[in-house]
C-alpha cells in the first residue's frame, strides 16, 4: 500500500486526533514531506481513528505511527506480506506476521532490540520492492481464459 502526503501539521487534523499528552496538538509539525509518497508497514484502527505506520523523513530504524487524514491512498492493493487481526478491545490492525508472533514486537523494535530491528530491515525491504505493476484483475482474469479451453 502507498500513500502520499497531503499535510503535514496538526492544523489538517480532525478533532479525534488532536492529543496533546501524545505530541499531536494543532501547532505539531511532522516530518513528511507535501507530494511525497510512503510505503505503508502497517496499519491500526480504533474507533474510526486510523494510523499508518510509515517511514517518515526522520527514518533511522523503525516506522512511525502517523495519522492517515494527513495522507491520501495513492495504491489500495495491500501488501502479500500482511495479516490481519482483530482484538478483542475491537483494535484492528494489518501488518506482517511477526508483528504479532513475537511477543511486543513493536515496543522492542522501537526500544532498538537487535532482533526485532534485524527483522524489520529484512520485511521492509521486502515490502518497498514489492511489484504493484500487475494488471488488474478483469485483465488478469480475461488472460487466463484465453489460456483455457472449454
Amino acid at each position: 500500500m502507498k500513500i502520499r502526503c497531503i499535510a503535514n501539521t496538526g492544523e489538517s487534523l480532525p478533532e479525534k486526533y488532536i492529543d496533546p499528552p501524545r505530541g499531536y496538538t494543532r501547532k505539531v509539525e511532522l516530518p513528511l514531506t507535501i507530494g511525497k509518497e510512503y510505503v505503508v508497514y502497517a496499519i491500526r484502527s480504533w474507533q474510526g481513528i486510523v494510523w499508518y505506520y510509515i517511514c517518515d523523513d526522520n527514518y533511522s530504524y523503525y516506522p512511525i505511527q502517523t495519522p492517515a487524514p494527513l495522507f491520501e491512498v495513492v495504491d489500495n492493493r495491500v501488501s502479500k506480506y500482511w495479516q490481519f487481526m482483530l482484538d478483542p478491545n475491537g483494535v484492528l490492525r494489518f501488518a506482517f506476521e511477526q508483528w504479532f508472533t513475537h511477543p511486543c514486537f513493536y515496543d522492542k523494535l522501537t526500544d532498538q532490540e537487535e532482533a526485532e530491528v534485524e527483522i524489520f530491515e529484512k520485511v521492509k525491504e521486502l515490502m518497498d520492492a514489492e511489484d504493484f505493476a500487475l494488471p488488474p484483475l478483469d485483465v488478469a482474469v480475461e488472460k487466463l481464459r484465453e489460456t483455457v479451453s472449454v
